[in-house]
């Protein structure tokens, strides 16, 4: 007999109601689905199963669009790989290639809890059976943790050193000045996105408003500094890896690999998506060279790698032509000597990147032939941007000598050709300082803090630190 509308609908409540009620074992054995997504097929080897933990096809009842990015994923089939190598019984390994082994109600075997094998949802969620059993309770849910000792539970030790790498390097912690602008309510729209993992996952991956006292009365230790989640996606294989190995993905959340176009707008200085994966956040602010107040952010990186300059609008013309990087066509661009991966070690699985982001010489030498090579000629670059560094700082020292009266004139307690904020002239005297010296200083500071020692481009910053010395020889002398 065919079913009223309104029969229909209360059809379909009892059978979700009563699911809510229904035995997590018996949900997973028979494919009972609670009325989202496709029935399941019925589990076989599962009679171990005791409910604390229900594996993750049962999650895929609820979160089928993240379970079927997931099963792409090297972790879901992480117990395989045990499988292939002789190696699924060995106890040193199961604990990171199954769910919950050596936990009550964690896995055993094939035969008894098939469910739980691979890298699954309650490996970093916690077990689910409370949640799967009243999916009405909030309190009952799973929490999300962004914290990279979720990864570094089983991206650790001798083999897979990534954590330990990771803790060594700037990404480890928040800015301890930004703390305590952080924990006072502070700072928090405008610095958190590169320097608040609390502020990036929620604010940029998940789009919510975030407000600036979000972080109030947190330590430092309970701030998420750029952990795992920022830059990997740990649900999918998302395709930005340029050259992953054999059957990996390395799950970035952003390409890394993008080759725009240099320019000089402030708005594309800025823009994020112009960059790759690295450029997310080493990118510039809203500095050019006409402001006074402070020296540009230390955060160009990607603007010196890509050759460009943010400029005024009201001097649009280019004080240093744009000029991208020899290195642009590094195989994989940053990655490739902040994040070189060590060659595979038979025996030592997998042939893992090295996460302090410091340079490693081993991604130098597909180009430069060694290691030693690649550190010599690193070390020979360095040495010409210092010695050109310090020719800048001289014809600014120069010029202030040649500017006594005006540099007396005004409150400073440095240099007085520097910004405000180091200690140079006050607003007044900013005012009058003349282009070549702003010029000159901004090229200066902009090279420091992203021109990695000349090494992210070498041609583009010889050649703006040597306009920037001709700018500051040739800027009349200052008056008051």
């Amino acid at each position: 007999m065919k079913q009223s509308p309104m029969k229909r609908r209360h059809s379909r409540k009892v059978v979700l109601v009563a699911c809510l009620f229904v035995p997590v074992l018996t949900m997973a054995m028979n494919g009972t689905n609670c009325g989202v997504g496709p029935t399941l097929p019925p589990i076989t080897g599962d009679s171990g199963l005791t409910g604390k933990y229900v594996g993750a096809e049962r999650c895929s009842q609820c979160h089928n669009n993240v379970h079927a990015d997931w099963k792409q994923t090297l972790h879901a089939g992480a117990l395989e790989t045990l499988e292939a190598i002789g190696q699924d019984k060995n106890a040193a390994c199961l604990g990171c290639h199954t769910v919950g082994y050596g936990d009550t109600g964690g896995y055993q075997s094939r035969a008894l809890t098939n469910s739980l094998a691979g890298v699954q949802c309650e490996n970093c969620h916690g077990p689910g059976g409370e949640h799967a059993a009243n999916v009405n309770d909030e309190a009952l849910r799973p929490k999300i943790d962004i914290s990279a000792s979720v990864c570094g539970t089983c991206h650790t030790g001798d083999h897979h050193p990534n954590f330990e790498d990771w803790q060594m390097s700037k990404h480890a912690a928040v800015n301890p000045e930004l703390v305590t602008r952080f924990a006072a309510g502070n700072s928090l729209q405008s610095c958190g996105k590169c320097h608040s993992g609390d502020y990036f996952f929620n604010a940029v991956i998940k789009g919510e408003s975030i407000p600036d006292n979000y972080l109030q009365g947190k330590t430092s230790e309970q701030m998420a500094g750029i952990t795992c989640a920022i830059c990997h996606n740990p649900h999918a294989r998302t395709g930005n890896a340029v050259m992953p190995d054999t059957d990996r993905d390395y799950q970035l959340r952003y390409k890394q690999v993008t080759f725009p176009a240099p320019s000089n707008s402030l708005a594309d200085a800025q823009d994020p998506t112009r960059f790759n994966i690295c450029g997310q956040c080493h990118h510039a602010r809203n500095n050019v060279w006409t402001d006074t107040a402070r020296d540009p952010h230390p955060s160009d990186q990607a603007n010196v790698f890509f050759g460009e300059m943010p400029l005024p609008v009201a001097f649009p013309e280019p004080i240093v032509p744009n000029r991208a990087s020899v290195h642009l066509n590094a195989a994989e661009q940053c990655s490739t000597c902040h994040v070189a991966r060590k060659p595979f070690e038979e025996g030592i699985a997998p042939a893992v990147s090295g996460h302090t982001f410091e340079i490693n010489f081993l991604g130098c030498v597909s180009c430069h032939g060694s290691v030693d090579v690649s550190k010599a000629k690193l070390a020979a670059l360095e040495a010409e941007m210092e010695f050109r560094l310090g020719l800048v700082e001289d014809a600014l020292n120069a010029w202030s000598a040649r500017s006594t009266a005006l540099c007396s004139a005004f409150a400073h307690t440095g240099p007085c050709w520097e910004f405000t904020s180091e200690g140079g002239m006050n607003s007044a005297g900013q005012a009058k300082i003349p282009d070549g010296i702003k010029k000159a200083r901004y090229i200066l500071y902009y090279v420091k803090a992203g021109g990695g020692n000349g090494a992210h481009n070498p041609d583009y910053v010889r050649e703006a630190l040597i306009l920037a010395e001709e700018y500051a020889a040739t800027a009349p002398d200052g008056v008051p």
